[in-house]
């Protein structure tokens, strides 16, 4: 009886924070729900596809590099993204429909600045690299990095704690530290 009221005030309590802040994004689809608490900057360059659950913890750095006022954060359809994710999309990041991204992932088309060696690091800024695409299907493990210009094919899978800065192809699993192919999944309908 208790575990059934914590649940409903559980689902109440993310309706009620998905509703106070779906409309600052650039797009809501219906049946979305962000959990709380969550950190998003870029509100309007985001959009949000339908039925798309986006966990507590999540941190959606977004912004607009090019200053054209085009979304460079786009969710898909359907798509799930775990607690404590961290996407940083300055110009073009792109997870296609039914995309699974477990907890503490973080993805990123741009990068620090670090090429004057006598200043630190932290005051040279940032800038974008290349744009980041995870394709229909796919899974990116818990803990991994999706490194800038990358693509994760579709169905594709990306094993726990791994760091991707090459393309992956569909119907793929890669693992590892830098990533390597471990497995070509075998298509079946």
């Amino acid at each position: 009886m208790i575990k059934k009221i914590i649940l409903k005030f559980r689902s109440l309590h993310i309706r009620i924070f998905t509703m106070l802040l779906k409309g600052q994004f650039r797009a809501w689809g219906q049946d979305s729900r962000l959990e709380n608490p969550a950190k998003i900057s870029g509100h309007s360059h985001i959009e949000v596809g339908k039925h798309v659950h986006i966990c507590s913890n999540a941190w959606l750095n977004v912004k607009d590099d090019k200053g054209e006022g085009k979304p460079t954060l786009t969710i898909g359809d359907g798509t799930y993204i775990g607690r404590s994710v961290q996407i940083n999309a300055w110009q073009n990041v792109v997870i296609e429909d039914h995309v699974l991204i477990a907890d503490r992932v973080y993805i990123s088309d741009a990068d620090h600045i670090f090429e004057k060696s006598t200043k630190p690091i932290m005051l040279q800024g940032d800038k974008f690299r290349a744009s980041v695409c995870l394709k229909k299907g796919c899974w990116v493990g818990i803990g991994a990095v999706i490194m800038p210009g990358v693509t994760i094919g579709k169905n594709a899978v990306v094993g726990a704690n791994s760091v991707v800065y090459k393309d992956v192809p569909d119907f793929t699993v890669v693992a590892g530290v830098p990533a390597k192919v471990i497995r070509v999944l075998t298509i079946k309908k």
